[in-house]
């Protein structure tokens, strides 16, 4: 299985060859913030931590934006409240 992390402009994406297996999607809202509106990973990739790779790609990207994250999907927004 060869897992390839690619960055559309609004969301990352894992592909198994060129099978799209689990995505995050995240909309930036004016200069200082963003949102991080959906998580999904195909039922036979779960449990392998790809939603948490997926998560911190799109923290990493927005912390480097300066950006405030508001986690509107309940995935991230569990994951997000326990850091702090």
């Amino acid at each position: 299985m060869s897992l390839i992390y690619k960055e559309d402009p609004e969301r990352f994406y894992i592909l198994d060859n060129d099978k799209e297996i689990a995505e995050m999607t995240f909309s930036r809202i004016g200069q200082d913030k963003a949102t991080i509106n959906h998580t999904f990973v195909d039922s036979i990739y779960r449990g392998q931590g790809l939603a948490d790779k997926l998560l911190d790609l799109t923290v990493k990207k927005l912390t480097e934006e300066h950006r405030e994250i508001i986690p509107i999907c309940s995935f991230a927004a569990k994951k997000l409240n326990r850091q702090h």
